[in-house]
């Protein structure tokens, strides 16, 4: 498998003069315009739910595309030291960033300094009464016993010793380690640089990014010059140790793959050969995160997954049918749709779609659900864009978000339920006219770039779409 580099470990250079520490802990409110006050929200949630503990710094590992370690998948909070400045991952997973926060869950959050800047959007989906990504992946950890039982322990010792150096979990959940870097063959609108190459190069090509402000985006948030050259960030900018790669998936119950564009990324393919031809496969649990477009061989991965205990298989969609393709510009639903057939036929995979929920989208909730009752009995999963700031609840307009609730509360009573996130995010957000505008414009600059028409497939935008390329 090639894992390691040949290139020489960079000498990062720290940004001068400049907190990332507090540059990556704002808050800031998916629905409302004003700061949230997270430690009131905080308040709340442990009043009605009795704590605010979560697993993710404990028995999960995620790493993102620049190599910067997080906490969790859901925060912008990094450790301030890149993967080539540490000897190892058990380094790295015990940085100031980890043990600060496990110190205030089994402290009771009596100081909750490091919570507030790391834990942001879960405090504010749960205060608002949704279930969030710390309510799931508790629920998961929990129910395997390997992980309950070395997370309860861990616990023990840092409410013992009063030490949140944890050292390296003998089991760990889910890891997620996105060192391959961010080659991907999609534009998804509400997609970012660092996670797909093609987002960053059409962003480029725009004139609304260039090489330095990407590089910028990582610098500010982590305190350090990142070690790659975008548009596209590559394995070798990331110095990854095989033995101490293998030490980790050993470890892991579950191996969450994403991308980039996970099935064209070659060492996810060689990862799930390795696994089935040591005998592993049938152990590990598998979480893979796809656009299903794009990759030649999907018989061969279907072939591979078979040999898993069972996967959890999040088909990334933005709305169901041939309007999917608009948002996750240039796939082919046809295709899409095709995969995700194929892969059902797996008897130990479980297909859950997964989307946004951003200002095209949050109007057709009810037509993603209803496609995906073909293959499973659960509600989609929905998050709320928080990033580009110009593509989140905030743009929507008021005749945008009447016509859309008109509509919702219009279906039957039992569609209205399960629309429920959808409908309270239009109810309560708080409308930003700057961001509006900036989401117009861009929306503008794609579909000439592209070729396309937003009202093509959304003609309720109409009113919106001024100057002649849309007469």
């Amino acid at each position: 498998m090639k894992i390691e580099t040949k290139k020489e470990k960079p000498e990062l250079i720290p940004l001068k003069n400049h907190d990332a520490d507090s540059y990556a802990g704002q808050a800031h409110d998916h629905w409302k315009t004003g700061e949230p006050d997270l430690d009131h929200m905080l308040n709340e949630v442990i009043k009605e739910k009795g704590d605010f503990f979560c697993s993710q710094p404990w028995v999960h590992m995620y790493m993102p595309t620049y190599g910067f370690q997080h906490i969790c998948c859901n925060t912008s909070m990094s450790v301030k030291k890149h993967i080539s400045q540490a000897e190892n991952f058990e380094e790295l997973y015990n940085q100031p960033e980890f043990t600060k926060l496990r110190e205030e869950m089994c402290g009771g959050h009596k100081d909750r300094e490091r919570t507030l800047k790391t834990c942001v959007r879960c405090i504010q989906t749960e205060y608002r009464g949704f279930d969030s990504l710390r309510n799931s992946y508790n629920k998961s950890a929990t129910k395997n016993t390997k992980t309950k039982d070395e997370m309860d322990k861990l616990v023990e010792k840092v409410k013992k010793t009063g030490d949140g150096n944890i050292g390296l979990p003998e089991y760990l959940h889910t890891v997620e380690l996105k060192v391959w870097g961010n080659y991907c063959n999609l534009k998804c609108i509400m997609c970012s640089v660092e996670d797909s190459s093609s987002v960053a190069e059409e962003q480029m090509e725009l004139g609304e990014i260039d090489i330095d402000q990407i590089k910028e985006r990582v610098t500010l948030r982590t305190g350090f010059e990142p070690p790659f050259t975008p548009p596209l960030i590559r394995y070798e900018d990331n110095y990854i140790k095989e033995e101490e790669y293998w030490k980790i998936i050993d470890r892991a119950v579950r191996i969450k793959l994403i991308g980039g564009e996970t099935f064209l990324q070659k060492q996810n393919i060689q990862l799930l050969e390795h696994l089935v031809k040591t005998g592993k496969a049938k152990d590990k649990e598998l979480i893979i995160f796809t656009n299903n477009y794009g990759y030649p061989r999907m018989e061969y991965v279907r072939d591979l997954l078979s040999n898993f205990k069972s996967i959890v298989y999040k088909c990334s969609l933005e709305l169901w049918g041939p309007k999917n393709d608009y948002i996750r510009y240039p796939s082919k639903w046809e295709e899409v749709y095709k995969n995700m057939k194929l892969m059902n036929r797996i008897p130990q995979l479980k297909i859950h779609p997964t989307c946004t929920l951003n200002p095209i989208t949050i109007g057709y909730v009810h037509e993603i659900i209803e496609g995906a009752e073909e293959f499973t009995d659960s509600l989609p999963n929905f998050s709320n864009v928080s990033r580009p700031k110009w593509f989140t609840a905030h743009c929507i307009p008021d005749d945008i978000r009447d016509f859309y609730l008109k509509r919702y509360y219009s279906l039957p009573f039992e569609m209205i339920d399960k629309c429920e996130k959808a409908i309270e995010t239009l109810e309560q957000r708080e409308f930003r006219p700057e961001k509006y505008k900036q989401m117009i414009d861009a929306i503008k600059r794609r579909d000439k770039y592209r070729g396309d028409n937003i009202l093509n497939y959304f003609p309720e935008w109409k009113d919106h779409m001024t100057g002649s390329y849309y007469v």
